[in-house]
């Protein structure tokens, strides 16, 4: 339940930085493996996570940065100016796509190394950064009287990364 409120809450949440769109991608991603194997401890679940099939397939070669761009990319703004996300009401520009694409780009070349300690450390440090910044967005929400009783009320992500 808490997983399910959690990709509720993501998809709602507005504010969010060009660079943060994308360690979510890597954060959700490694947040779905944990789970799958039962919550394990944090260095097991990275640890599979950067030595998986999938993580080639997916990660490096940019599938699921993709998926969020084609995602965005499907609501053009009525005006022509950018995109329209219909769940959280933000309005992204054709700036903010190009700094996307560069923010991909320089992700997609972190994430590409095949020293697996070295992918271990650059999903590490988005994950932790996209915690951050998600932690710091739940607490502004939790003071929001309108807000009680949801995701925001509680005090973590479900996957602890600091």
């Amino acid at each position: 339940m808490e997983i399910r409120r959690y990709l509720a809450w993501r998809k709602k949440v507005k504010g969010k930085p060009i660079a943060i769109r994308l360690y979510e991608v890597v954060y959700v991603y490694l947040t779905m493996l944990w789970s799958k194997m039962g919550r394990p401890p944090l260095k097991n679940a990275l640890y599979k996570f950067v030595e998986r099939k999938e993580y080639n397939d997916q990660l490096t070669s940019c599938q699921l940065f993709k998926k969020i761009i084609d995602e965005i990319k499907s609501n053009p703004s009525d005006d022509g100016s950018g995109y329209f996300l219909p769940d959280s009401g933000e309005q992204i520009t054709h700036k903010n796509m190009e700094q996307l694409e560069k923010e991909k780009n320089s992700a997609l070349k972190e994430l590409s190394t095949n020293k697996i300690v070295e992918r271990y450390q650059v999903v590490l440090r988005m994950c932790k950064k996209y915690e951050e910044w998600a932690l710091m967005k739940k607490l502004q929400q939790a003071e929001d009287i309108t807000k009680q009783e949801s995701f925001e009320n509680y005090p973590s992500l479900p996957l602890k990364i600091s």
